[in-house]
């Protein structure tokens, strides 16, 4: 090798040699600004984070009781796992105030054993009937399974509500129990709320919460680009740095509004479409109830929207969920025009049953208190036992 050339590659890697410390010098300077970041933030939300639950919320929902703290907790520790057809259900988890079994389910109040069979009740819902913001025996399932064996009927209530979970995922989740060769003798739907959310996200009904999310990641391990790049974005996404940066632009721009980008105007074909679907899997279900032998019972839940005086803190939850406010009520003014829907004697609009209500109800938009939850069981118990009657013998 000649010396011009030798000295041209000499150069060169001297130059690759320098560039390569310099990333990683860089690197290594961003590393640990991210790490001295993550410590300060980490300081910081100790030290000023809000109560986990509000003061209001434990004296005037929940008596001045302390156990709310320690389910909220419970709650942030919850983590989903894959289930067939449905996309999740919960892990196992044993907690104070929830107990998850090994099939996803949460617990439900049992009566005394007596060794005698009992009949069975399947419920199906969201977070509201699985009982978000209640312990195990004051959810509506447990205190419903309670409320029935207090009038002579012992009844094995399964709850297979699930966080999250629209119609159409608790029909699917029904033919599963079936296909296993699970016979209930009645089948509880509780919906409304996540039907009419997950159409105003997703701007079509019928789809699953945040279906978009499933879109992203469908087939994502078998792309390493689109992989590497999800990965990329995650942890930019829940980076220090991306943290500072948001809060540096609050201080130049402003706050920043976390509503959803949705349109002004709900239109009225969009809350027809969420009544369609709902009626649509009712009817699949009806068909199942027919081969299966079982009854059912419908019932529409409420929401803060519908309350006529709310306390000052349901009022702040309201407003800070106004963006569902428009397809709630669309919705609303849709089923009331239904009257194919009004004339099943199988369907309960429970809407109004907080109208007028001087208690603290909700403790968010949707999800009740334990009081109200023993409202809710009550305003049901009559309707299960209607559909339960003859079906077996009273204790």
């Amino acid at each position: 090798m000649t010396r011009p050339r030798f000295q041209t590659l000499r150069r060169l890697l001297r130059a690759f040699r320098d560039g390569w410390l310099l990333l990683g010098l860089s690197l290594a300077l961003i590393v640990a600004l991210e790490l001295g970041l993550r410590g300060a933030f980490a300081l910081k939300d100790m030290v000023a984070a809000p109560p986990m639950v509000d003061p209001r919320l434990i004296r005037d929902g929940y008596g001045g009781e302390s156990w709310p703290v320690q389910h909220r907790r419970e709650l942030e520790a919850l983590s989903d796992r894959w289930e067939p057809y449905t996309y999740f259900r919960q892990r196992p988890f044993q907690g104070s105030t929830i107990h998850i079994d090994d099939q996803g389910r949460r617990a439900v109040w049992k009566p005394p054993e007596d060794g005698k069979p009992r009949l069975k009740l399947l419920v199906l819902g969201g977070s509201s009937l699985w009982g978000f913001g209640a312990r195990d025996d004051e959810t509506i399932p447990s205190l419903l399974a309670r409320y029935l064996h207090d009038r002579g009927v012992a009844v094995e209530v399964r709850n297979l509500a699930e966080i999250g979970y629209v119609s159409t995922q608790e029909v699917v989740a029904l033919a599963r129990e079936l296909q296993a060769g699970y016979r209930p003798d009645v089948v509880l739907f509780y919906d409304g709320v996540n039907d009419s959310a997950s159409t105003l996200l997703e701007g079509k009904a019928g789809l699953t919460t945040n279906e978009r999310n499933r879109a992203r990641e469908f087939n994502l391990l078998q792309s390493p680009a689109r992989a590497t790049v999800a990965a990329l974005g995650k942890l930019v996404a829940d980076s220090a740095l991306r943290r500072t940066a948001e809060a540096v632009a609050r201080r130049v721009v402003g706050p920043v509004d976390p509503t959803p980008a949705l349109p002004a105007v709900v239109p009225d074909d969009l809350a027809r479409a969420v009544v369609d679907a709902y009626q649509a899997n009712m009817e699949l279900v009806d068909a199942l109830a027919a081969r299966y032998g079982f009854r059912t019972l419908f019932a529409w839940q409420p929401a803060v929207f519908d309350r006529a005086s709310p306390t000052p803190f349901e009022r702040e939850e309201a407003a800070k969920y106004a963006w569902l406010a428009p397809i709630f009520e669309r919705v609303g003014a849709e089923l009331e025009k239904r009257e194919s829907l009004k004339s099943r004697s199988d369907f309960l609009d429970l809407r109004p049953l907080f109208k007028d209500s001087p208690d603290l109800i909700f403790i968010d938009y949707c999800h009740t208190t334990e009081r109200a939850n023993a409202q809710i069981a009550e305003r049901l118990t009559t309707p299960v036992l209607e559909r339960l009657s003859g079906r077996g013998k009273t204790k």
